[in-house]
């Protein structure tokens, strides 16, 4: 699974995690981790956040890259919101799009997460990539 700061370092060269994420990226497309995956949330929070600190053309490049890549970008339903929803009421310091993504990884035994989030670090159903 790749989380928003990994495709959003990996749209602004300027970014500190930059380089990172390219490799990051490069190895996920590779299968190296499994099935490249992210949701429906996380296409929102990165096309938000890159043409919020790029602008608009670098948001529609990543989220053409996303929509026609090897990624795919599931649709988080009910159960996971709702699943998602009992996370957040219990954790400090996520926001619900990373509630969403924790519970879809367990709905879908998902293991690693390629992130710069350090929301995600200490988890013990969670490996982070990238970080």
């Amino acid at each position: 699974m790749i989380d928003a700061s990994v495709f959003c370092a990996y749209s602004n060269t300027r970014d500190v995690h930059h380089n990172n994420a390219v490799k990051v990226i490069s190895d996920m497309l590779s299968d190296k981790y499994g099935s490249p995956i992210t949701t429906d949330y996380i296409f929102d929070e990165t096309v938000t956040v890159v043409k919020r600190k790029c602008n608009r053309h670098f948001a529609n490049e990543i989220g053409n890259f996303l929509l026609n890549s090897e990624f795919l970008v599931a649709r988080i339903d009910d159960f996971i919101f709702q699943k998602a929803w009992e996370i957040c009421q219990e954790e400090d310091g996520l926001s619900f799009t990373d509630c969403a993504s924790i519970a879809f990884m367990r709905a879908f035994g998902i293991r690693y997460i390629a992130t710069f989030d350090k929301g995600f670090k200490n988890r013990n159903e969670i490996e982070v990539i990238g970080k």
